[in-house]
């Protein structure tokens, strides 16, 4: 159950219905920074509806409903969110977007796209992470977004269903976040201040502006404190700082953009995941056995991107991106502790176009992706709790025991792509694309011994990835469309170093899966109501789907396999609107998602659900303006989780209800936000995440009980300045 206040809002469909159960969403007038519509002028002039563009499409910025796939545009607002700690709370009420809060410091939250990425151990898996357009995604797949700048997010784009044909390595879909564009003001300051029950304290603050032809963004946060969970202490501070000197018309230089962020986690415990019995004991409970090996983390990480964007005539563009990042993680957990220094980087480059072909209107791109990772790992004994010496431990009480690994892991990968679209009529547009993906392992064995033969190897995994879409434009604000797509998506670093039989090196057994997604779909615009609505209905079938597992006395280490096939069917809708004070919008999603060929030994999982995404799930908010003070409220309904792949228990089904009343207030020329909240209100006990096949029965990770949080923040009082 997240708070927050959204900016401006692209949200998209569900019945009506429904949002009036939804009470009241947060909501703070503010002006529409990136110069989309602002939802006063969506009510006075509706024909700029259209006007809405995204721009994770690698074709330039297109309006959504010329596009033959789901995209969401959601923009949450930049001061007055209720929590700003991570990526998932900017994605509350998308279609077809799985939220899972771990509560724990120590891991990122889960976010999933049509069940792709719901199992994951680690970060985000099975969709595609950008911020403002440059990849956050590492070339095995896997992202750590607690490097997103989230306190600078202005709007964050979703593309929902198979990304591979422009993105590769991503079978859910693409999550752009978007940064604020600077104040036409020299300088424009902020901060606020966050505090509540069973949360750390955020304070943040920065400053945005134009000093003549630069403008620049600028944030430092620091979270410190407990949260809902024993064992869950964490400090972290985050800074970000964005300098743009956009293309002048006319001129021969082009537009550059120079993007840095630093991420500094000195302490994240992790309580773990628990049994049943033990979250209906204390929900606040702590898995002992990583109490007594004090797992967590401490990570360090800095970013740098350089982008480029040239006009080429009227109708073509060029962009191209440079960046890398250098990344240090302890990681003590309870099967051992690791120690990974990284580098990582590439170079992603995009050609666009707009012609004629005769009579007909003709789009085209083209460009590619050049990613690489270079990750030196140890890994040693967890000798914390030893009691005794051992071989393993021949000094107890030491958080560092023997060396039990010690390897070099490289990751490269290339995928070059090609784009086209046709307008076979004024209001029938036909498209097609094509990516050529090749992902190469390497794995560099460095403790070799008499007794310890060298592990070291190399493995390439190819992909090919077309989709074909059509678009029928039935009216000037609404359009049907079909597309088919194939995806796929390789093995983590991780997952293919994690051998069942305990060896280092590269699994040879494990392979990327792949998938085949047929969707239709619908999206318009009512201008009446100011309203703009999705639904969209999906097919997508997969083999070799990478499944995690734990094995008995692997204290909780993760290992993967690759099932026979399973296939995804579902249904998704949204909808936004505005009746005068009444600002509501929803997001319902169906998935049956299934198992259709899976033997374990001589145990067939034929027919079960896919665990850890629930059937059904409604996400709704509501805001009343009233005398200058903002009633607001949201829902989150969901029905149960499988936790395993045998289903053989569920985690409960939620309902979970949060109110807030907030006000603006300006004062001398600074705008103060306060707001009071009070999530959960309810008081439900709910698993806010869980931990699919794990063993000893500890798939649950609880989530908090009612929540009071107070905020205040603080801004310049920018007027009515466009």
């Amino acid at each position: 159950m997240r708070l927050f206040v959204p900016r401006g809002r692209a949200r998209l469909l569900a019945p009506v219905a429904l949002l009036a159960a939804s009470a009241l969403h947060a909501q703070v007038p503010a002006r529409d920074t990136a110069r989309t519509v602002t939802r006063d002028s969506a009510r006075t002039r509706p024909a700029t509806l259209e006007g809405v563009r995204v721009t994770a499409t690698r074709e330039g910025p297109r309006a959504p409903i010329e596009l033959p796939y789901a995209v969401t545009l959601t923009r949450p607002d930049a001061l007055a969110a209720a929590r700003r700690q991570g990526v998932d709370e900017l994605l509350f009420a998308v279609p077809g977007v799985a939220l899972a809060n771990r509560q724990n410091p120590a891991q990122d939250p889960r976010v999933s796209i049509r069940g792709f990425g719901a199992r994951s151990a680690f970060g985000v898996r099975g969709v595609r992470v950008l911020q403002d357009g440059v990849p956050l995604t590492l070339p095995d797949g896997q992202t750590p977004v607690d490097v997103v700048d989230v306190e600078g997010a202005d709007r964050v784009e979703v593309v929902r269903g198979s990304a591979s044909s422009l993105y590769g390595n991503a079978a859910g879909g693409v999550i752009d976040v978007r940064s604020a564009s600077p104040s036409e003001l020299p300088v424009a300051p902020f901060a606020r201040v966050l505090g509540g029950g069973s949360v750390p304290t955020m304070t943040a603050a920065g400053a945005g502006g134009t000093l003549g032809p630069l403008g620049y963004t600028s944030s430092v946060t620091r979270i410190v404190g407990h949260g809902y969970r024993d064992y869950s202490d964490q400090r972290a501070t985050r800074a970000a700082l964005r300098l743009l000197h956009p293309h002048a018309e006319g001129s021969a230089l082009p537009g550059l953009t120079i993007a840095a962020r630093l991420s500094d986690v000195d302490r994240a415990e992790s309580p773990g995941a628990i049994t049943r019995a033990q979250m209906d004991t204390n929900p606040r409970s702590a898995d002992p056995l990583s109490v007594r090996k004090q797992a967590g983390k401490t990570v360090r990480q800095g970013d740098l991107a350089l982008t480029v964007t040239q006009p080429l005539g009227n109708r073509a563009s060029l962009d191209a991106t440079v960046y890398g990042s250098v990344r240090t993680l302890d990681n003590p957990l309870t099967f051992n502790v690791v120690h990974v220094g990284r580098s990582s980087g590439g170079v992603t480059t995009r050609l666009s176009s707009t012609g004629s072909l005769g009579s007909h209107a003709v789009r085209l791109a083209a460009g590619g992706d050049l990613q690489w990772q270079n990750d030196d790992r140890q890994e040693y004994e967890a000798c914390i709790d030893a009691a005794t010496p051992t071989a393993a431990c021949p000094v107890v009480k030491t958080q560092r025991g023997n060396l039990r690994k010690n390897q070099r892991e490289l990751v490269s990968s290339v995928g070059p792509f090609v784009r086209g679209e046709l307008a076979l009529a004024p209001s029938l547009l036909a498209s097609a694309g094509v990516r050529a993906d090749a992902v190469r392992f390497r794995v560099k064995d460095r403790l070799i011994t008499g007794t310890n033969p060298d592990d070291s190897g190399d493995r390439t995994l190819h992909a090919v990835s077309p989709a074909f879409g059509l678009v029928w434009r039935t009216t000037p604000l609404a359009s049907l469309y079909g597309t088919v797509s194939t995806s796929f998506e390789t093995p983590t670093t991780t997952e293919l170093g994690n051998k069942p039989d305990g060896s280092a090196g590269i699994n040879p057994d494990l392979k990327p899966q792949r998938a085949l997604s047929l969707e239709l779909g619908a999206k318009g615009l009512l201008p009446s109501g100011g309203v703009r609505w999705e639904v969209a209905a999906f097919q997508t079938g997969a083999r070799d789907e990478l499944v995690p597992f734990d094995i008995p006395g692997g204290a909780g280490r993760r290992y993967y396999r690759n099932e026979g096939r399973t296939t995804r069917r579902g249904a998704e809708a949204g909808a936004e609107a505005d009746v005068g004070p009444l600002t509501v919008h929803a997001a319902y999603s169906y998935s049956r998602f299934r198992y259709v060929d899976y033997l374990v030994g001589t145990t067939s999982y034929a027919g079960k659900r896919i665990p850890g995404v629930p059937e059904s799930a409604l996400a709704a908010g509501a805001s009343y303006r009233l005398a200058g003070f903002t009633l607001s409220g949201t829902a989150d309904v969901a029905t149960a989780v499988y936790v395993d792949d045998a289903n053989s228990t569920q985690a409960n089904g939620r309902t979970i209800v949060g109110l807030a009343v907030s006000n603006t207030i300006g004062v001398g020329g600074v705008r103060l936000a306060p707001l009071v909240a009070v999530q959960n209100l309810t008081g439900v006990r709910s698993a806010g995440s869980v931990s699919v096949n794990a063993t000893g029965g500890k798939f649950f990770e609880p989530a908090p009980g009612r929540t009071l949080l107070v905020r205040m923040a603080l801004s310049r009082d920018q007027g009515d300045a466009p």
